[in-house]
């Protein structure tokens, strides 16, 4: 990590922090291309000034638009820039959720916009200038840092990863409350639809790795990484929340109750634990790193649809997902529709 971040050119390696870099906003329902066409914008009263710097083609127009009209320029300018500027970069990375994370993750380092043209935003390209762009996005940083969902997980990298249906984009995050590592697989470009195909998949060692028939997980993660390749963009979170968030060696003992009749519900409880102990808070953070706020949800499970709504996340669709019934798990199956409200066809669990 820099121990010091110095930004101008919005091509740089931290050009992100850059009013001139391209992250669109919509204020009061008015689209803006970059900060910067927003904040020289209202430097002015006149309302076809306002609209041709709003509509120009690039930030650097935008800039000389406003020294061209510079005698139009409002009396109160001097005394309200700096409340607008900070307006206008706090809502930058409020809407563009990557960034916002791109921000935090600069760490405690002092951030400096160098430019020798510029004193008062700047550091006047010789470190006397008084940075105040630089204060402004290092006290955005430290009031995002609090707050969900960019306290919620931590991005450490991503790689790429062939599967048998298609190269998907892995992305590892930590859980800041649990310390847990969870995964996002990406395939294709999200970002063209408005509501991805989205799978929250908790891990089943026993289903997933070792081909277990006495659960549907496996069934269903080999069918939704299908579903989301054939559907050309989605995502899938595999989750590390082991036997419906008891752990896998409490999982083996839940499976010995139910070796002796209990059902999976039954098994939980007797051991001490609640029927589902999964918390699904924290993939708001993931899904708003990823840029998502609109989900088709693939799901059987009501309570997944409701934390996803809990957590503000917009379910637009929910799609079944009813993938591997056999006779090991047909009273598994009637166990979570009977008793965890899991939405299947009868004739899925019967057949």
């Amino acid at each position: 990590m820099n121990s010091h971040i110095h930004f101008y050119e919005p091509s740089d390696a931290y050009g992100f922090l850059s009013n001139f870099f391209y992250a669109p906003i919509r204020i009061h329902g008015e689209l803006w291309k970059t900060s910067e066409h927003y904040y020289q914008a209202q430097k002015f009263t006149d309302s076809e000034i306002i609209k041709k710097i709003q509509h120009c083609d690039s930030p650097d127009v935008a800039f000389s638009l406003s020294r061209q009209y510079s005698q139009n320029v409002r009396e109160d300018w001097q005394k309200v820039r700096l409340d607008i500027m900070r307006f206008v970069v706090e809502e930058k990375f409020k809407q563009n959720p990557s960034l916002a994370f791109q921000l935090i993750e600069t760490g405690d380092v002092e951030i400096t916009e160098h430019s020798h043209k510029d004193n008062f935003w700047g550091d006047g390209g010789n470190g006397q200038g008084e940075n105040q762009l630089g204060k402004i996005l290092m006290a955005i940083r430290e009031k995002l840092t609090r707050s969900e969902p960019y306290n919620l997980i931590q991005f450490v990298d991503k790689a790429k990863l062939p599967t048998r249906w298609g190269t998907f984009e892995m992305y590892g995050f930590i859980e800041h409350e649990t310390g847990k590592e969870h995964l996002a697989l990406v395939y294709g470009d999200i970002s063209s639809v408005g509501a991805p195909l989205v799978r929250l998949h908790s891990e089943c060692l026993t289903g997933d790795a070792l081909f277990s028939t006495r659960c549907d997980c496996g069934f269903q993660l080999s069918r939704a990484l299908q579903n989301i390749v054939h559907e050309g963009a989605g995502v899938l979170l595999y989750l590390r929340q082991e036997g419906r968030g008891i752990g896998l060696l409490n999982k083996i003992r839940a499976y010995h109750l139910q070796d002796e009749g209990a059902d999976t519900v039954e098994a939980n409880e007797r051991l001490g634990f609640a029927a589902d102990m999964r918390d699904y808070r924290f993939c708001r953070g993931i899904l708003a790193y990823l840029g998502i706020d609109k989900v088709r949800l693939m799901t059987n499970n009501p309570q997944k649809v409701k934390a996803l709504e809990q957590a503000h996340i917009q379910i637009q669709q929910r799609v079944a997902l009813q993938e591997g019934c056999n006779t090991d798990n047909q009273f598994y199956l009637q166990t979570k529709a009977d008793k965890l409200g899991h939405l299947f066809d009868q004739q899925f669990i019967k057949q």
